[in-house]
């Protein structure tokens, strides 16, 4: 149900992906003109390296082999692999200054633009509460200015804390594949199996994330509640519907995935102009809806459609519920 009408509520509110569009098109301008900056002139002797060519023309082989069952290359893959990522490796440490300052610079910019991005979220979160409460369109300048302050420190803490799980996470799942790779001993399975589990554990790494703090943003817009207060809900929330809400942020995060690779894939990348603020907006209706849900709030899924909590909902109205 919850997955119903976040839906629903992202086909009535869809002109917020164009706008929302727009914003990510401005924080990505900003972000590439920081690396360009800072990151570029310190790293163009990568991009010339014949160590990092042989690492791209390896991984695209292996994608190659894994579709067309190339046994043989499969077989010394893992092998190849390991000495191509040592090959980097010593190239990057015979920079280590330059390799150093591109870290650092690399992480300020990721940071900048995911601070930037998450302001951008929070702000369509009170957009999609005034939809919700009232079915009050309100423009996303005025949305902006409204929820700034609260969006920044919220972005403060929640950007730096989900930007180390995430790269935890994908250190275990790069460590996860390469020990597939070397149990499995059947090579053309093992790269199929590994790659396959890699990618599984990766989506239940950020369904987990994305219900552990579920209710965070809505709390914060909804309730004008301090961060303590949406810290304390978000995870009570999680507590008592971990089952539901990360089978809902599972199957979203497969879906978005097969959408946004096979989108691109056929549309030579113009599907991801649609596909990201879509996705985006998406996890946003879901975390709304199931806050309105699990709160026990009446709340609009259209112009005409009026959610009611179960328990306020009289014998002559029940078979309506069946409707939304």
């Amino acid at each position: 149900m919850i997955f119903k009408n976040a839906f629903h509520l992202l086909v009535d509110n869809f002109s917020l992906v164009y706008k929302y569009l727009l914003y990510r098109i401005i924080v990505a301008v900003i972000a590439i003109a920081l690396a360009a900056a800072l990151i570029v002139p310190n790293i163009a002797f990568l991009f010339e390296s014949a160590e990092l060519k042989s690492l791209t023309e390896l991984i695209r082989d292996f994608l190659k082999a894994l579709v067309s069952g190339n046994v043989d290359f499969l077989s010394t893959f893992p092998e190849q692999f390991k000495e191509a990522v040592s090959a980097l490796g010593h190239l990057l440490a015979s920079k280590t200054s330059n390799f150093v300052f591109v870290s650092v610079s690399a992480v300020i910019v990721i940071l900048l633009s995911r601070f930037l991005s998450g302001v951008g979220n929070f702000v369509l979160g009170g957009l999609i509460d005034d939809k919700m409460s009232s079915y009050a369109k309100t423009s996303f300048t005025s949305a902006y200015i409204r929820n700034l302050g609260k969006a920044s420190l919220w972005q403060i803490i929640y950007v730096p804390v989900t930007f180390v799980y995430d790269v935890v996470m994908l250190a275990v799942c790069y460590l996860f594949f390469l020990a597939l790779m070397s149990i499995i001993s059947f090579t053309l399975l093992a790269s199929g199996v590994a790659l396959m589990l890699s990618v599984a554990l990766l989506l239940v790494s950020q369904a987990v994330k994305l219900t552990v703090f579920n209710c965070a943003v809505p709390a914060l817009v909804s309730d004008k509640s301090k961060l303590s207060k949406a810290f304390s809900k978000t995870f009570s929330h999680a507590r008592k519907h971990f089952g539901s809400l990360f089978s809902t942020y599972l199957i979203t995060s497969l879906i978005i995935l097969c959408i946004t690779v096979g989108g691109s894939v056929f549309s030579f990348g113009a599907a991801l102009l649609i596909t990201i603020p879509v996705s985006l907006l998406m996890l946003v209706c879901i975390q709304f809806v199931s806050f309105y849900t699990y709160e026990k709030r009446k709340y609009f899924l259209g112009e005409d459609k009026i959610v009611t909590p179960k328990e306020d909902a009289t014998e002559e109205t029940f078979y309506d519920n069946f409707e939304l």
